[in-house]
Formats: structure tokens, C-alpha cells, sequence
């Protein structure tokens, strides 16, 4: 279950960390400190993953009237009107369905406010944090930096390290080699960081837990062992927790993670939650496939990751250690290539991950045409093996190996590279590191066929046929130690394809740069957006869905519509009425419910014949009808304390929502620009004739982003909510759509 690292492997550690006890005196001697908390101020970081933002922001109204909120891209803040909210809480634990809710106060520390922004703050020394591995969009909004923001982008946060923060120490410089200086002085983790900042942990850790596990030692893995790290990037830690200290069911080889998860989590995290002066923002994630436990250590305000199911990740960074000290040019190579991913939005979840995509440029630097690394096999071959979980984890840095012939510069490196890849065929393919081949799927799934160096994956298979590599995937990347893991596994057809078009894009733009002996590559390279990568997010900007007619195909029709002798095709005329009613509601939901601008185009293309009223005759002689909308109002929220009143039976719901709106905005402080939105989208409506359907489609045109998201969701659900009540309820009264009454009112009174 936890297995223990050999001690030949262990990171040593440079500097003592203060002690725990130390440290407890050092807090008590400054008197509460007072933390310069925001009175009311509450902030929800990460957001939770099991329940809607909705529904985080009504949960979080049970205990007090919120003055303002706003959401970032992984966070939520709220300031109530007083503060006793805040205490409640904060003196709580807070679960919703799954999930314990992640809550933090606000401090001022020098912070400027701006109120339809997040705190924006001074300049420190420290930056937020930018994970790496993981979600590469976590922001923390209570840091000490937050990034600047601008008024069309109010929820993209900008990361310390981003391009447009850095870009002026690289535009000065002409040449590749002087640019790619300037960009990894202003990026990277710096040995003397790693050293202060880093390194203490693992100490300090071994110091607190052994009271909890005596056999308890921590070891560093990941980008910051790999020497492959960003600034402020996450500190990944395994821990050995040992026998002493665990109940006998926890000693057994193999046992479920389900069944130690409980066990180690209650007693690490109890300690941590004693020890508020090292430890916050503490997470639990226990039934990930590997089980972690997040926080910040507060002396060194580094954030970690730790681990305890095994220590095979200390081995799989020592290789990516070994690979990027090779050769002069590969550090430097990996770290480019790894800030590319990350300025394009290549690497992260459901992406190619930081781990993965390093394997990849291994696997590169492996074949035979480029030959600056030699196949982990060829290293293994020379040691004996030592053996964690069925794999080798043990090689010999020191292997003689045939002297290197490619002079090749690292410009002309990461030219290559990318032109491999933009042409690589990941279709049906394995990428394997332990020899550097690609095997064909079929190959790969027929053990017989595998070559004897292969025998311990071989063996593992045929022990548990469960077990086997996951070769059916877009991807398939073999880790080169767990010989059983497709590192490469989560990563999306999507993912892989932005990562090829970018490849192809930044080939050509080396290929340009070539000729002049690749200056201004680097500005050249994050100067530019690849179109398709810009066609991509686009893409996204869209949002459909379908309103069938079924059983209130009849709604709306008048009294005597059975009686009539003037209508001669009663069938067609029903289908046209419900065209009419629908296509009205809709836009009535736009204008009375979300409060928006809305324009009717009869012809979207050309933009022309813009209408007023859309009559029947509008909706029976066009296919497709475009609303042009814009808003700046948000009414989706505080909704529920004004609808205690609505118990008026002949209203339809459409009609109690668009009262309930009105009372929203006539609460809303014209100043609060917390409340303020941009809203700017198309939304098409298409008849469909078999079934009877509206098919409803928005383009977004130039609104927030997050709040477009957050709109989406809302029409998702009541637009066919509100509509199949509200016909209902037409029905019901035997009411035609000039009947409802509210409707008919806010007519006359627009007219």
C-alpha cells in the first residue's frame, strides 16, 4: 500500500526548517495579528465540483443578505452586509452534496478595490500561485498579486509568468539564445527559490507527522525533483507513512485505496487543521486515482500535493532529471517547449499533462535521426534491478554511451521538434520510452509479439488482463517505469488535435525565422495566435438546444378553433400557432425574464429587416428567425425571496418570473457594478417539422466570457421549463398568447 523509497533516492534536504513548536510560539507572540480581514468578505477557492454555481450562491444566502458577489474562473467571493455571516461559517465545516466547501476570508493587505473587479493588489513578493501539473486554471484571488484584469476580460486572470507579463525582457533581446535567456531568468524556479522556499518542507513535515507515524518520511517528486519547474509552481510530496501507527488491515500488499484512504486522511488532515500557522487551504481528494491531500504551507507560501499510495513517482522524476542534464541543450529545450504548451492552453486537464508532454519531448530526443537520449532499456541493462510493484525502478546514470554526433542549437531543436510532431500519426499508435519505438496497437495488444525486454509487463498482464495498457486511446503513451500506464490516457481527440495545429503553426514560424538565424523567434512565436487555435475557442462560444411541441402542440389555439369552417388545413394552422406562440415566448423570456435588448432579424445574414412585432405572418413565412440581444443586468440570482408572493393562479410562470425580475432590478444599486453584465449574443430559432420542434441556437458576439457560461446554464434550463409550463398553463385556461396578461400589459405599455 505504501511503499517506501530507497534511501539512495532521497532528495537531501539543505536547509532545517523552523520547528513546529517554534513556529506555534512565533504566531502566539504577535497577538491575533487581526489579519487585516474585510469585514463580510467570504471567498470560495477551488469552487466545489459537485453543485452548480446557482446553487453555491443560494447555499451561501441561508446566513445572511449578500451585498455583492463575483465569480473568477476557480473562485467565488461574497461580501455580506455584516460580518456575522462570515463567522458562522468560518467556525464551521461546510459540506455540500460529496464535498467540503473551501472557504477563506478576504485580507485588505494593501489591496486596492475596484467593485465590478476582484481585489486587485499591490505589488509583493509574492506572486499567485500557477499550478503546473494540474488544473492549469486555478486562481487564488486572496494572494498576494492578483493579476490585472481588463473590462472585457474581467474573469481571465492573468498568471505571473504569463507571456504579456514578461514579454518586455524578451523584446529587447535580438537573438535566439539571448531571448531564450531572458525568458527562462523570468520563468523558472531558481535554485536559490527551490532551496529556501522548497526544500525545507519535506523536513518540516517529517518533523510534524512522526508524532502521528513514528516510521514517517517525505520525499519531493515531480517538476521541482525534475529541475523542470515554473515559479511558484506546486510542490508534489509522497509520503511514507510506515506500519506504526496504522491498523493491521492497512499492512496488507494490494490493498484497495478505499480501504487506507479513510484512515491516513483522518489522521494527517486532523493535524494539519490543528496547526493553522503552517497549514491552510486544506483539501482532500480521496478518491482520485491516486489519493491526495492539497494545502499551502504557510512559512515558505508554497502549495502542495501529497501523496501516499506509492513512491514511484520520485523514480519517475529522477529519470526526467537524468534526461534533461544529458546534454547542455535539453533543460532549456523541455522548459521552452513546456511554457509553449502552457501559453497555448496545450497542456493541463483533460490535455496533454505537464508529465506527459515532458515524455514526449524524450521520446523525440530518443529517435535514432535525433539521438541526444538513449532508451531507458539501455540504461536499465546495466544495474541490477531493483523492483517497486512489479517495475524496475532503478538505472545507471552512469551507463557508457556512444558519444553524441548532433550539434544541432536548441532553436534548431525546437524546430524539430515541433515539425515531429505535426506530422506524427497518433492513430492506432503506442509511444514507447523503455526502447523508443512506436508499436502498432495491434502489435501492442498481442503479448507474443513483444519483445523479451518487455517480460515484466508481460507477466504483470497476464496476472491481471485488467491490468493492461490502455492502448484504445486517442494517445497512448507509455510511461516508461509503470509499464502499465498510458501517462496519456485523459488526453481528448480534442486535445491532441489544438496540439498538432499548433505544432504545424510554430513550425512554420521557426521555418520563417530560420532564415535569419532564428531572431525574434521567441516574439514571433508567443506573438501570434494560430488561427486555428483561435477557430477552436470560437467553437466553443456556442450553445444549442431543442423545444418540442409533443402534447402542447395545441396550445394557444382560439376557443372556437374546432368550429371554425375558414381554416381548411387545421393540422398546419395548429403547427404554425405553436411556431408563433414559442417563437414570441422566447423572446419574451429574453425581454421580461433576463431583462435584454432585443433586436428581431428576419434576415441575419444580411442583417436586414428588422422588425418590431413579430406577427404571425413574420413566423409562418421564415424558416429562421435571429435575435440580436444585449444586457446589462444580472437577474439570475436573488430570485428567491420575492417568490413568496407570486400565488396568483392566472399568472403563467413566464409572467411570475417576469414579475420576479422587476423586483430583482428594482433591488439592484445602479452602483453595484458587482451586478452590472455584459451580455452580447445571436440567437437563431429553426423550425423543425418532424417532430415539431424550435431548435435554438446562440452565438455569442462579444460578452464576458464567464458570464455567458453562467447565462447558458440558466437558459438551458428554463427556457423549456418556462415555455412548457407557461402552454400548460395556456391550455390549462383555454388562453391564446394575447391573453396572458402580464405579457399584455408590458406590450401596451412598450408600445
Amino acid at each position: 500500500m505504501n511503499s517506501k523509497p530507497h534511501e539512495s533516492v532521497k532528495p537531501k534536504n539543505t536547509q532545517i526548517a523552523t520547528s513546529s513548536k517554534h513556529q506555534e510560539v512565533r504566531t502566539e507572540q504577535k497577538p491575533q495579528e487581526e489579519e487585516h480581514y474585510l469585514p463580510g468578505r467570504l471567498c470560495v477557492a477551488p469552487l466545489p465540483k459537485t453543485i452548480s454555481l446557482n446553487e453555491l450562491a443560494q447555499f451561501l444566502r441561508q446566513f445572511g443578505t449578500i451585498k455583492q458577489q463575483h465569480y473568477g474562473r476557480n473562485f467565488f467571493w461574497v461580501e455580506y452586509t455584516h460580518s456575522k455571516p462570515v463567522d458562522i461559517l468560518m467556525s464551521r465545516t461546510n459540506w455540500l452534496p460529496n464535498e467540503k466547501l473551501c472557504l477563506k476570508r478576504l485580507k485588505k493587505n494593501g489591496e486596492t478595490y475596484n467593485h465590478d473587479k476582484i481585489p486587485q493588489q499591490k505589488n509583493t513578493n509574492h506572486t499567485p500561485k500557477r499550478t503546473e501539473n494540474k488544473s492549469e486554471e486555478e486562481e487564488d484571488p486572496n494572494t498576494n498579486h492578483t493579476p490585472k484584469r481588463t473590462e472585457n476580460k474581467s474573469e481571465e486572470e492573468e498568471d505571473p509568468i504569463s507571456y504579456d507579463r514578461i514579454k518586455n525582457v524578451i523584446e529587447n533581446e535580438v537573438t535566439f539564445d539571448n531571448q531564450l535567456a531572458a525568458l527562462l531568468n523570468a520563468v523558472q524556479l531558481t535554485e536559490f527559490e527551490l532551496t529556501t522556499r522548497y526544500n525545507v518542507i519535506c523536513t518540516h513535515l517529517d518533523e510534524i507527522f512522526r508524532s502521528v507515524f513514528p516510521e514517517c518520511r517525505t520525499y519531493r517528486f515531480g517538476s521541482t525533483l525534475a529541475q523542470l519547474s515554473f515559479k511558484e509552481s506546486d510542490l508534489d510530496i509522497y509520503m511514507y507513512v510506515g506500519r506504526i501507527g496504522l491498523p493491521p488491515i492497512c499492512h496488507k500488499p494490494d490493498i484497495p485505496s478505499h480501504v487506507w484512504t479513510p484512515v491516513i486522511f483522518k489522521k494527517v488532515r486532523r493535524v494539519m487543521y490543528s496547526m493553522k500557522s503552517v497549514f491552510s487551504n486544506i483539501i482532500s481528494i480521496p478518491k482520485a486515482k491516486t489519493p491526495i491531500i492539497k494545502f499551502r504551507y504557510i512559512p515558505t507560501n508554497v502549495s502542495c500535493d501529497i501523496s501516499f499510495k506509492n513512491g514511484l513517482g520520485i523514480y519517475k522524476s529522477n529519470f526526467l532529471r537524468y534526461c534533461a542534464s544529458r546534454d547542455p541543450r535539453l533543460r532549456p529545450l523541455m522548459l521552452i517547449i513546456k511554457y509553449w504548451a502552457r501559453h497555448f492552453g496545450i497542456s493541463g486537464n483533460g490535455r496533454i499533462s505537464s508529465y506527459g508532454l515532458i515524455l514526449l519531448i524524450i521520446f523525440y530526443l530518443q529517435q535514432e535521426s535525433v539521438g541526444l537520449l538513449p532508451p531507458l532499456l539501455h540504461l536499465q541493462r546495466t544495474c541490477a534491478p531493483q523492483i517497486m510493484n512489479g517495475w524496475q525502478i532503478n538505472f545507471n546514470e552512469y551507463t557508457v554511451l556512444p558519444p553524441i554526433t548532433n550539434n544541432n542549437n536548441i532553436a534548431t531543436l525546437l524546430h524539430n521538434f515541433f515539425s515531429f510532431y505535426g506530422e506524427f500519426n497518433f492513430n492506432s499508435c503506442v509511444l514507447c520510452l523503455l526502447d523508443g519505438k512506436v508499436y502498432s496497437t495491434p502489435d501492442f495488444s498481442q503479448l507474443d509479439k513483444l519483445p523479451d525486454y518487455m517480460a515484466r509487463y508481460k507477466s504483470y498482464v497476464m496476472d491481471n488482463s485488467a491490468r493492461k495498457l490502455e492502448v484504445h486511446k486517442p494517445v497512448c503513451l507509455q510511461d516508461p517505469i509503470e509499464l502499465n500506464q498510458n501517462t496519456a490516457a485523459n488526453t481528448s481527440d480534442r486535445a491532441i488535435i489544438t496540439f498538432q495545429h499548433c505544432c504545424k503553426f510554430s513550425a512554420d514560424i521557426c521555418a520563417t525565422s530560420s532564415a535569419n538565424n532564428y531572431d525574434y523567434l521567441l516574439t514571433m512565436l508567443f506573438g501570434t495566435i494560430p488561427p486555428q487555435l483561435m477557430q477552436m475557442k470560437k467553437k466553443k462560444k456556442k450553445f444549442k438546444n431543442i423545444i418540442r411541441a409533443g402534447r402542447f402542440v395545441d396550445a394557444g389555439l382560439p376557443e372556437d378553433f374546432e368550429t371554425r369552417t375558414d381554416i381548411p388545413n387545421k393540422k398546419q394552422y395548429a403547427k404554425d400557432n405553436w411556431y408563433f406562440v414559442t417563437f414570441n415566448l422566447i423572446r419574451d423570456i429574453f425581454e421580461l425574464i433576463f431583462k435584454l435588448q432585443v433586436e428581431v432579424l428576419l434576415d441575419q445574414e444580411a442583417k436586414q429587416q428588422k422588425i418590431e412585432v413579430l406577427s404571425d405572418v413574420h413566423t409562418r413565412s421564415h424558416q429562421k428567425i435571429t435575435f440580436r440581444c444585449i444586457g446589462n443586468k444580472c437577474v439570475w440570482y436573488n430570485r428567491k425571496k420575492n417568490n413568496r408572493t407570486l400565488l396568483d393562479l392566472q399568472l403563467s410562470l413566464l409572467e411570475k418570473e417576469a414579475i420576479m425580475s422587476d423586483k430583482v432590478v428594482e433591488q439592484l444599486n445602479e452602483h453595484d457594478k458587482a451586478n452590472n453584465i455584459k451580455l452580447d449574443f445571436l440567437c437563431t430559432l429553426e423550425k423543425s417539422d418532424d417532430p415539431v420542434a424550435v431548435i435554438i441556437m446562440l452565438n455569442d458576439e462579444n460578452s464576458q466570457n464567464h458570464i455567458f457560461r453562467q447565462f447558458e446554464c440558466f437558459v438551458n434550463s428554463w427556457i423549456p421549463k418556462i415555455i412548457n409550463k407557461t402552454l400548460l398553463h395556456m391550455l390549462q385556461f383555454k388562453k391564446t398568447y394575447d391573453q396572458l396578461t402580464y405579457i399584455a400589459n408590458s406590450h401596451q405599455q412598450s408600445g
